[in-house]
């Protein structure tokens, strides 16, 4: 076990060279690029922001089922993605983790849209207590 989290955490900081930090309008570009409908952009931005703080490197602490959150939307490995470690996970978005955390996050926003059709934004929890209700969805209108 202690191998394993040692070659993790190495793992992590060698990637993290290829790691990228958005701001709420260089995400707001981003995801529209990639097709995201404006309505449903500042959904995004929201859980990013508070997910990651718009860190595409983000590996989030190890979640009391052993599970980790992965990337600026911090997708769950136990659910979505393969973990490089060998734990079980059900995979379902058919990605290793470790593309879900680099600059480049088409990977990460295919899995998003795939866990959004399956269970909507109430799949993060940080939507609900943050971002449901409107309560702190950004403003996207001064980005374009």
């Amino acid at each position: 076990m202690k191998i394993q989290l040692v070659a993790l955490f190495l793992a992590i900081a060698l990637h993290s060279a290829q790691s990228r930090i958005f701001d709420k309008c260089s995400l707001t570009h981003e995801l529209a690029a990639q097709g995201i409908p404006r309505a449903n952009i500042p959904n995004w931005v929201c859980i990013a922001q508070y997910e990651s703080n718009f860190n595409t490197a983000e590996v989030g602490p190890p979640n009391p089922d052993g599970s980790r959150d992965w990337g600026i939307f911090h997708i769950n490995d136990r659910y979505w993605c393969k973990p490089a470690d060998g734990r079980p996970s059900a995979n379902s978005c058919r990605v290793p983790c470790r593309s879900l955390y680099t600059d480049d996050i088409t990977a990460a926003v295919k899995c998003a849209r795939q866990i959004i059709r399956t269970q909507g934004f109430t799949a993060w929890n940080t939507w609900n207590t943050n971002c449901g209700r409107g309560a702190n969805v950004p403003k996207i209108d001064d980005c374009y």
